[in-house]
């Protein structure tokens, strides 16, 4: 759920929600306290049989020990990397490291280090870093009903016009 909450970063148990998510299909993993691990959620979804995972981080120490999980359980993760804006550029480069996507956020960082295989848009960028990653905002980019472009490029396409205002490339 982490792609479809931006910016959630403590919960706490409320019930109608739980159940909600419940009746929807969902699980729970810790609705005592309504925890967010990603780690723990990755080891969960093993636990239920899934072997191919997409989970999101917000850090380079999470995103780390999944990819420890991911070898230990013999499992595919997909790590994607969301609102990192306030990460030093050695945590970003860190973070480049074991992500297979990242979100480009406000982060001037994410815009001067990234390298990627694919990229989503140029405002708030999506960037596709390795094969698996390239695959999924493909796939994703096959639902999409309006027109889509799609072209070969120099990446990262990074308009002046639409980065954050107060800093330049």
């Amino acid at each position: 759920m982490g792609a479809q909450i931006s910016g959630l970063v403590e919960t706490e148990p409320i019930q109608e929600i739980i159940d909600g998510i419940r009746e929807r299909s969902g699980t729970v993993v810790d609705p005592d306290a309504a925890s967010i691990d990603p780690a723990v959620g990755v080891c969960h979804a093993s636990e239920l049989g899934y072997r191919r995972i997409a989970v999101t981080v917000i850090d380079p120490a999470t995103a780390l020990l999944i990819r420890r999980i991911e070898s230990e359980l013999g499992i595919k993760a997909i790590i994607i990397a969301a609102h990192i804006t306030a990460l030093s550029r050695s945590e970003v480069q860190d973070l480049l490291d074991l992500v297979d996507i990242v979100t480009g956020c406000a982060s001037k960082h994410v815009r001067d280090l990234v390298n990627p295989l694919a990229q989503v848009g140029t405002a708030i960028p999506l960037f596709a870093l390795t094969q698996a990653g390239k695959e999924l905002v493909i796939e994703r980019a096959k639902e999409i009903e309006t027109p889509v472009l799609i072209n070969t490029m120099p990446l990262p396409v990074l308009p002046e016009q639409k980065q954050p205002a107060g800093w330049e490339l």
